[in-house]
């Protein structure tokens, strides 16, 4: 007999088993399906986190400005003891004043160079509707540098980072928001008030925990993308500055002068010889030993994520995906084991071990696959409540391959794992005890 015939045997051995029980079996299959539907939103959550990765390049370099330690004393304070904290102690340390970033954009070292502030602002597409949208405002190299993929057009011109030229990029909410049609790229938005020729529109959300500048829980997704120099024309205000001591006034003017954190930048260094030359600029620019020049692996170790209220959630999800395996092998087990005087006699006709274990695995199988299968389906109840009646983001859940996959497999594979001790364990009793004669 061929291994596939083989195969058939068991499958039918293990479907007229479920058909003796089939509304233990229902039960059964219905609570691992929901067990796995926990995991699945889980699992959504963690893509929608930092799954939606970009690829980043090993040569990318952040400058950190070393500043008085009494001055920022609460951020690492904070960051040590302090959960909530710690988002603001790492954008304390990794942002910059308005000075700080324009004497690092104008450095001509770099291969690129990406200088970034997010700022609200207010949008009206070509059929009227003022919004308020969070922009950022960067260089063209930002595009690349960070691998932002495009549905449609492509990034500006470096000529056009001085602004005035009127261009702008979309984000993927906005882009579909604005031009449903997806028809964006060469038509016009007004942005306060001024006209923009939109050039590209993305082709994804972003991370919730964007790599370029930290949103660690909650925040909103870049939904515009402007030239560096618009944003003093455009007279946008900073999103949340950082203040580390008062400012001198409450107008834009003195926001700008003061030490406030509110710039994000980024260099690409590609050689050791950039690397050396940028360091020699620095020293001229801020000073000798008043800035640290890490490599993006430098980064992450010196700033990593802070725990979060979606590693309890994923522990929890572990917990009953765990749970729901272990039902399923006692389910397996307690069954076999009630049927015993059947199984002896399988044996005692002169079935190997092998089949016992073939079958009883197989119906933990067909129990699990259907259940790891739908799980992904399950979850989305839960999903589309959360995106339509939490708002304190505006990157949703997404029902996504990845997802889907990371949704099923996971439980499936566990669900294999854990048939294999009920399929050992059945197939390892005598048969004289299974007939009771031992």
């Amino acid at each position: 007999m061929t291994s596939m015939s083989l195969l058939g045997y068991h499958v039918r051995l293990a479907v007229r088993s479920l058909r003796r029980d089939p509304g233990v079996a229902l039960v059964m299959w219905l609570s691992l399906a929901l067990g796995n539907s926990v995991w699945a939103l889980a699992a959504a959550e963690q893509l929608r986190f930092d799954g939606r990765d970009v690829s980043l390049s090993p040569t990318l370099h952040q400058v950190e400005v070393l500043r008085p330690r009494d001055a920022n004393a609460v951020f690492e304070d904070g960051a040590a003891g302090n959960p909530y904290l710690a988002p603001v102690a790492i954008h304390a340390r990794t942002m910059h004043t308005y000075a700080e970033g324009q004497a690092l954009a104008s450095s001509g070292v770099p291969a690129r160079q990406s200088t970034g502030i997010r700022a609200e602002v207010v949008v009206r597409g070509p059929e009227g509707g003022a919004e308020a949208r969070v922009a950022r405002f960067t260089n063209a190299a930002f595009f690349g540098m960070f691998d932002r993929t495009f549905a449609a057009g492509g990034p500006w011109a470096a000529r056009d980072d001085a602004g005035g030229t009127g261009v702008v990029v979309l984000g993927f909410a906005t882009g579909r928001k604005l031009f449903p049609r997806g028809d964006g790229v060469g038509r016009a938005v007004t942005i306060e008030g001024r006209r923009y020729h939109v050039v590209g529109v993305l082709a994804d959300y972003q991370p919730l925990n964007a790599p370029w500048q930290l949103l660690i829980w909650g925040g909103f997704e870049d939904a515009l993308f402007l030239p560096l120099g618009d944003f003093d024309p455009l007279g946008a205000w900073p999103e949340e500055p950082i203040y580390r001591t008062p400012p001198d006034g409450l107008d834009r003017a003195a926001l700008l002068r003061s030490d406030a954190l509110f710039v994000m930048s980024w260099v690409d260094l590609p050689t050791p010889a950039h690397v050396e030359a940028y360091r020699s600029d620095l020293d001229r620019r801020l000073g000798p030993g008043r800035y640290v020049l890490r490599s993006l692996d430098q980064w992450r170790r010196a700033f990593p994520m802070p725990a979060t209220q979606l590693s309890f959630f994923s522990f929890l999800a572990v917990v009953v995906l765990v749970g729901g395996v272990f039902t399923l092998a006692r389910f397996l087990l307690t069954k076999g084991l009630t049927r015993a005087p059947e199984l002896g006699v399988y044996r005692a006709l002169g079935a190997p071990r092998a089949a016992i274990f073939a079958r009883t695995w197989v119906e933990g199988m067909l129990l699990a696959t259907p259940a790891a299968l739908l799980g992904p389906l399950f979850q989305l109840p839960t999903a589309f409540a959360f995106n339509h009646l939490v708002k304190f983001v505006d990157m949703p859940l997404e029902l996504s391959r990845l997802g889907v996959l990371v949704g099923a497999l996971v439980p499936l594979g566990a669900a294999a794992i854990g048939t294999l001790y009920p399929a050992w364990r059945l197939s390892r009793t005598r048969p004289t005890r299974y007939l009771g004669m031992g």
